[in-house]
């Protein structure tokens, strides 16, 4: 008995010396994760809905439970430039996260870091990036789908013919969102106008309030806010407001009508899985080598109910909506991605 136990230990070392000298490693429990530390840098900070729609996705996924994660998010400061790398560099050397996500402009940074952080997966969502594949993923957010059907509801609700769009900057995911209402508002009416400001700024309230009125006094009498909650000129001056990213009615159930909901839950599940088999399997991460979007039928997009306002939404013109909607998710409607063409106003 005493030689057999010698002899077993003997065969163990010599396979622990064999596996050693040929640079394999010894064959151990790999230990399941049970979170994922995830850090966002926002464009401006939670109160812009762009970056708390970033939130609210992985808030929404951890809710999920996909692999029995837990899914654990901190929303940094914004920054930009040097500054961004140097807190981007930061976060990743701490070792405390396993993904960092840019929800602004941050390939460039990207780019210089990635090979420094491989066991990172880092994230950029939105327009002004560019993709570097590895260990980078790149997502777009496009609503252009629910934004043609608020073209829908805004010609069918607006008595002037005239319609408004208040936006940022002329950015691609801000073009194919204008560009989509407008033609979703010419299929109930073609002879609808349009009226286009771009504030120059992703968060400027008190501009995108002037820029408001300003339509308002031109004749648009339902307006697209494509930069924040700015609904107090429809309030006093008694005209349709319609939300972007999110359903904002709540903060105006007077005036908005309806509005884009971006959902970038696909996107956040597909990180998950990347990252969870990276560690449970050592699958390589496989980053995205152009811009991925994903639509209303993959559930990327939606449009926000009417709430109380439903009642004065007439009868035929939300059949027509509803008859739309399930027309683009079948992929019987094509509405057009146009992100490159500035939008004509009137």
């Amino acid at each position: 008995m005493l030689w057999k136990r010698v002899r077993g230990c003997a065969a163990g070392l010599f396979g622990l010396a064999v596996a050693f000298l040929s640079g394999a490693a010894p064959a151990t429990a790999q230990e399941t994760p049970t979170e994922i530390r995830v850090a966002v840098i926002p464009t401006t900070g939670p109160e812009n809905i762009w970056d708390s729609s970033v939130t609210d996705a992985f808030a929404r996924v951890d809710a999920e439970k996909i692999h029995g994660l837990t899914v654990k998010y901190d929303m940094k400061e914004a920054a930009f430039g040097d500054k961004a790398e140097t807190v981007m560099r930061l976060l990743a050397k701490s070792g405390r996260y396993d993904v960092i996500v840019s929800a602004g402009a941050h390939s460039d940074q990207i780019e210089k870091l990635m090979g420094d952080f491989p066991e990172v997966l880092w994230v950029s969502f939105g327009s002004g990036n560019h993709s570097t594949g590895k260990n980078h993923y790149f997502y777009y957010g496009r609503v252009h789908q629910p934004a043609y059907l608020l073209g829908m509801l805004a010609a069918g609700m607006s008595k002037t013919g005239t319609i408004g769009a208040i936006g940022s900057f002329p950015a691609q995911d801000i073009n194919d969102q204008i560009n989509a209402y407008i033609a979703g508002a010419k299929s109930i009416n073609p002879d609808t106008k349009l009226k286009v400001t771009f504030i120059e700024s992703w968060y400027d309230p008190p501009k995108a309030t002037e820029a408001s009125y300003a339509q308002i006094a031109a004749g648009a009498d339902v307006l697209y806010e494509l930069v924040g909650e700015v609904y107090e000129p429809c309030q006093k001056k008694q005209v349709w407001c319609l939300s972007k990213y999110k359903d904002t009615s709540s903060l105006a159930p007077d005036v908005v009508l309806s509005g884009t909901v971006l959902k970038w839950d696909p996107a956040v599940r597909e990180l998950i899985g990347a990252w969870y088999d990276f560690k449970t399997k050592g699958t390589p991460f496989a980053g995205t080598t152009e811009a991925k979007w994903f639509s209303m039928a993959e559930g990327g997009s939606d449009l926000s109910p009417y709430h109380e306002l439903a009642k004065v939404v007439p009868d035929e013109l939300k059949a027509k909506i509803e008859e739309a909607k399930a027309k683009i998710i079948a992929g019987d409607l094509d509405v057009p991605l146009v992100s490159d063409r500035l939008p004509e106003a009137d």
